[in-house]
C-alpha cells in the first residue's frame, strides 16, 4: 500500500499522509506529481523531498511532463537533478516520445513507469531494454474511470511481459482538487470506502500495488489493510451480531473449500447453541450469517456467510450480518479463505 503526496498539498496535510505511509512494513515509496499546473516553487518543493528522502528514507515515483523542464529550467538530459531529490522512478503520461523517455532515464538512473491505463504493445516494445513498469492513471473527472474489464485487460498486457503494475484508489480524507471527487483508476470505486476498494483490487489482480491517489485513509480500513498484506486474511465488520455468536470476533475462521453458490460455510463453527431468540429478517440476505438449527442434526450450529439472497425457511436463522458499507466484500470472497470478524 503506497501513500502519494502533491506540492500543492499543505504541509499539514503531507505530513498526515506520511504518517500513514510510515505505517507500512516496507520502506515506503510515495508518489508524486511535478506538473500540476497550479503547483509553483518546484525547486522549493524538491528541497522538501530530498530531506525527507535524508531524514526519513523515502523515495519517490514522480509524474513529469514537458510543463516539469519548463518549471525546473532544464533539458531532458538534466533531469537527473530529481535524483538528488530521491526520486528513483519517473512516470512518464504524455509529451515525450520512446527515445526521449530513453535519455530521461538514462539522466537519473531512473525506472521509467508508462501509463498502464494508455499503453499499448508498441509503445513497450519500444522501450526494450529500460526498467519499465505500468502505472494507472486516475480520474478527477466522474463517469471517466476505468471499466474493470478493460483494467484488466491492460493489466494482462504488463503481466505478460513481467512487468510491475500500479494501480490507484481514492483516498477517503483531504479529497484533491479540481473537482474534490476521488482519484480513482476505476470509475465504480469513486465514492466507496477504502478497505472495499484495495481488496477488490487485490482480488482483481494480487500482484499489481494499490496506491491511494490522495490524502488518508479512516484508521481503521488502514489497519485492515495492514493486516490483509501481512496475513492474507479479511476482515469483515458485523453488524446485529447476537450474544451466540459473539466468539467470532478477533479469531481466524476458515471458509470452507468446497465452491457453494449459496453460501461460505464456515470451518469450526459446527455445535454452536442457538440464540434464545430467533430473530429473522425478510430473507436469508446475501452477507447475513445463518444458523443451521437444531433440526438439521449433526449440522447444527453451523455457520453460513450467505452469498445470494434465499426465502426464510425454519431450519436456519439470522445470527449477524456484514455491515452495509462493507456489503460487496462477500463477492470477492473464494472458498478456502481466511476471514476475521470485527
Amino acid at each position: 500500500m503506497l501513500f502519494s503526496i502533491y506540492p500543492t498539498d499543505s504541509l499539514h496535510a503531507r505530513e498526515r499522509v506520511l504518517e500513514q505511509a510510515d505505517a507500512q512494513a516496507v520502506e515506503p515509496l510515495v508518489f508524486t506529481s511535478f506538473h500540476i499546473p497550479e503547483s509553483e516553487g518546484l525547486l522549493q518543493y524538491g528541497a522538501y523531498l530530498q530531506a525527507l528522502h535524508r531524514d526519513r528514507g523515502l523515495t519517490f515515483c514522480g509524474d513529469v511532463s514537458p510543463g516539469t523542464l519548463d518549471a525546473l529550467g532544464v533539458g531532458i538530459d538534466d533531469l537527473g537533478l530529481l535524483r538528488r531529490w530521491g526520486v528513483t522512478c519517473l512516470r512518464i503520461d504524455y509529451g515525450f516520445g520512446p527515445e526521449q523517455i530513453r535519455r530521461i532515464a538514462a539522466s537519473g538512473d531512473y525506472t521509467i513507469a508508462v501509463n498502464a491505463s494508455t499503453a499499448d504493445e508498441a509503445l513497450l516494445e519500444s522501450l526494450a531494454g529500460l526498467r519499465v513498469v505500468g502505472w494507472h492513471n486516475f480520474y478527477p473527472r466522474p463517469e471517466t474511470g476505468l471499466t474493470v474489464d478493460f483494467y484488466l485487460a491492460q493489466n494482462a498486457r504488463f503481466a505478460e511481459r513481467g512487468l510491475d503494475v500500479y494501480t490507484f484508489m481514492p483516498g477517503e480524507v483531504d479529497f484533491r482538487a479540481p473537482l474534490f471527487a476521488g482519484l480513482p483508476t476505476l470509475e465504480h470505486q469513486r465514492h466507496r470506502n477504502a478497505w472495499r476498494n484495495y481488496f477488490e483490487l487485490r482480488r482483481l489482480s494480487p500482484e499489481v500495488t494499490v496506491v491511494c491517489a490522495e490524502g488518508i485513509l479512516a484508521e481503521d480500513h488502514l489497519r485492515w489493510i495492514l493486516h490483509f498484506d501481512a496475513t492474507g486474511e479479511a476482515t469483515l465488520p458485523l453488524t446485529g451480531m447476537d450474544p451466540s455468536v459473539e466468539f467470532l470476533q478477533g479469531g481466524s475462521w476458515h471458509l470452507r473449500v468446497e465452491d457453494s453458490e449459496v453460501s461460505f460455510r464456515i470451518d469450526g463453527t459446527r455445535g454452536t447453541r442457538a440464540p434464545a431468540r430467533l430473530l429473522n429478517a425478510d430473507q436469508r440476505s446475501r452477507g447475513s450469517l445463518q444458523m443451521d438449527l437444531d433440526r438439521y442434526g449433526r449440522y447444527r450450529g453451523e455457520l453460513h456467510l450467505m452469498r445470494t439472497d434465499r426465502p426464510l425457511n425454519q431450519l436456519q436463522v439470522r445470527v449477524a450480518e456484514v455491515a452495509g458499507p462493507y456489503l460487496g466484500l462477500v463477492d470477492s470472497l473464494n472458498p478456502g479463505m481466511v476471514v476475521r470478524f470485527d
